[in-house]
Parts: structure tokens; sequence; C-alpha cells
């Protein structure tokens, strides 16, 4: 009875709940290598659950009944891997070919600048952009093609082999086991997400199950609206950015029209993400303010259509989620968590969103708000 009064007290229930998270905090540290093949697992299956149950749900003409779960995800991943090779196929070559369009304008026009960026990596010898374009260019001074003359050029080149496979090698090995553990993962919650939802709710205390219910049905729809959303929203601006730098003429226009379209996952930034290489790449190409113009003018409409008309009419205001607290969160989870913070960023701000709301309305209700 003592420790049930315990628990009750408000402070003691924060003061655990801050060393839950702070444990939760350390053990993605330690583990973030592994765990960042489990979440992507766990938000493949999380996205793409309800088009499955729809695929086994789904009557066809030689079946009285809708596909067996594990016919149902055969399926579906064959239908995912045909789209992805028509994708590759099709993108590959394609940005093979812009970039050697783009290699032969820089090697055109080079020699028009080479005095002037030779006299820059002469006057910043010792920084690192100098460094980088002597590297990339070849440029030598006189004592580093002696000193580069004086090594013992067979046996550098073997150590560097021999460090090479075996860096090569453990790599590769991490990656295998990371591919693995994707895969299989991704396959066990595909088959079973369901079963896993039911075996989590019966964990649950029958006293607070309703609540803890509820509490996770509104997590879920702000993590839902939030994808759907930010995925139309972000389809949409690919098509307009990539129509856009592709009458202008700009190379790569589908690439970087599909790299601002869906960095605006991350509000405010995807725009840059797309329009400033979209820029250097129409300075290369045309070397000229107009396309400069066009390119802005292009990214400019994009936005202007995502303010004003895609983001109200399509998403309207089921997000939930505010863009500062978003940023807020890529930012301070990315900076702990790195890859695997950014990852979990907007799941935390969701979670996060809803116990807020939450303790907000609980403390609304209380003696000490409303002053009795």
């Amino acid at each position: 009875m003592e420790k049930q009064k315990i628990f009750e007290n408000m402070w003691i229930r924060t003061l655990l709940w801050l060393c839950a998270i702070a444990a939760f905090l350390l053990v993605c540290y330690y583990l973030k290598g592994i765990l960042i093949s489990l979440f992507l697992a766990f938000t493949i299956a999380y996205i793409v659950d309800p088009l499955l149950d729809i695929i086994e749900k789904r009557r066809f003409l030689f079946l009285k009944k809708g596909l067996p779960r594990g016919l149902a995800i055969v399926v579906l991943l064959t239908g995912m891997l045909f789209m992805a090779g028509g994708a590759a196929a099709y993108t590959i070559p394609k940005t093979l070919h812009g970039i050697e369009r783009v290699g032969m304008v820089l090697k055109k026009q080079y020699p028009k600048y080479q005095e002037n960026v030779e006299l820059f990596i002469e006057n910043h010898k010792d920084t690192g952009i100098a460094i980088f374009l002597k590297t990339q260019l070849g440029i030598q001074n006189g004592s580093e093609k002696e000193t580069q003359e004086k090594r013992p050029g067979l046996m550098k080149f073997a150590l560097a082999t021999v460090k090479n496979i075996f860096q090569g090698a453990f790599g590769l090995v991490g990656i295998i086991i990371n591919i693995v553990v994707f895969g299989v993962v991704t396959i066990y919650l595909l088959k079973d997400f369901d079963v896993i939802i039911i075996k989590c709710r019966n964990l649950l205390p029958v006293s607070k199950k309703e609540k803890i219910f509820e509490i996770f049905g509104k997590i879920n729809e702000n993590l839902k609206a939030f994808l759907r959303g930010q995925i139309t929203v972000c389809i949409i601006l690919s098509i307009i950015y990539g129509i856009g730098l592709t009458v202008i003429g700009v190379p790569l226009s589908y690439l970087i029209a599909l790299l601002g379209g869906f960095g605006n996952v991350i509000p405010y930034i995807g725009i840059m993400l797309g329009l400033v290489p979209a820029l250097i790449l129409a300075f290369i190409q045309y070397q000229d303010i107009t396309h400069l113009i066009l390119v802005v003018a292009v990214f400019g409409v994009g936005q202007f259509f995502e303010s004003t008309i895609i983001t109200p009419k399509i998403v309207g205001t089921k997000l939930g989620l505010h863009p500062v607290a978003i940023i807020l969160s890529i930012l301070i989870c990315s900076q702990i968590l790195g890859f695997l913070g950014l990852l979990l960023a907007v799941p935390i701000v969701a979670v996060a969103k809803v116990l807020i709301d939450e303790g907000l309305l609980r403390y609304k209700n209380t003696d000490f708000f409303k002053g009795s």
C-alpha cells in the first residue's frame, strides 16, 4: 500500500519517466549500428502494413478468400522490387549521362580559369579547399614532386592495397550483416505485425488499458498524418521542380528535383538542398544570370504552390506537428544519436506532442490551475 502511494506521487513518476528516457537514449547510443536496421525495418512494416492488409483481404478470381499473408508479402515485395528495378534502369544511365555532360563542360571551361585557380591554391595552400582542389586537379609544386619521387612507390602501394583489402572485407561483412538483419526483421514484422500489436495490448495493465490506447491512438494518427501528408507534398514538389528544371535545361534535373522535393521532409531545409546544386549546375552549364534567375523562379513557384495550395488543401491541419518542433527535434536527435537520431526525430516529436498535450490537459484539471 505504501509503495502504491509512492508511485502515485507526481514527482516520483516524473523522475521515473526521466530515468526511462535517459536509459532509452543510452541504449540507442551504444546500439545505434544495429538499431538503424531494426528501425528501418519497423518503419517499412508500419507504412506498408495497411497496403498489405488490402492485398490480403482482396478477393481474386481464382480464390474464394483473400491471399494468405505470406503470399501477400511475396506479391507486395515483388511489385516493389520491379518498381525499384525500373527506376534504377531509368535513372542510372540518365545520371551517368548528366555527370558526363557536366564533366565535359568543366573540362572545356577550366582553361579560362586555370590561372585564377592556381593563384588561389598558391595563396591558400594550407586550407582545406586548396588541398581539395590540388588533389582533384592533380596540381603539384616542385617540392611535392621531388618528395613523391623519393618515396618507395611499390612498397607504399602494397601496404595501401593490404590495408584497403582488410578494411573493405570487414566493412563488407558489417554491411552484409545489417542487410540480412534488415531483410529478416522486415519480413517477420510484415508477417506478424498485427499479432505483435495484439500481444502488446494484452501486456498492458487492465486499469490503464483504455487510456494507453487513447494516447497511442493519437500518436499513431500524428505519425500517419505526417507521413501521408509529407510524402504527398514531396512528390508534388518533385514533379514541379523536375518539369521546371528540365525546361530550363539544368543537368541532372530529375535528381535535383527529387533532392529538393523529398528534402522538404525537413521543413524549410529541402529548398536549399535543391536550390544550391541547381544554381551551381546551371552556372557551370550556361554561365549567365538568366538561367540562375530561372532556377530561382522554379523553386519560388514550387514554394508558392506548396504554401498556398498544396499544404492547405491536401495536408491541411492534420499533421499537428509544428515545423519548428520538427527542425529542433532533428537537430538535437541527430547530434546525440547520429543517423539513428535523424530517423527517430519525427516519432520522438510526435510522442512528445501527445504527452505534452495530455500533461497540459491534466494540469488544467487540477485544483492548482483552477484556483480552488
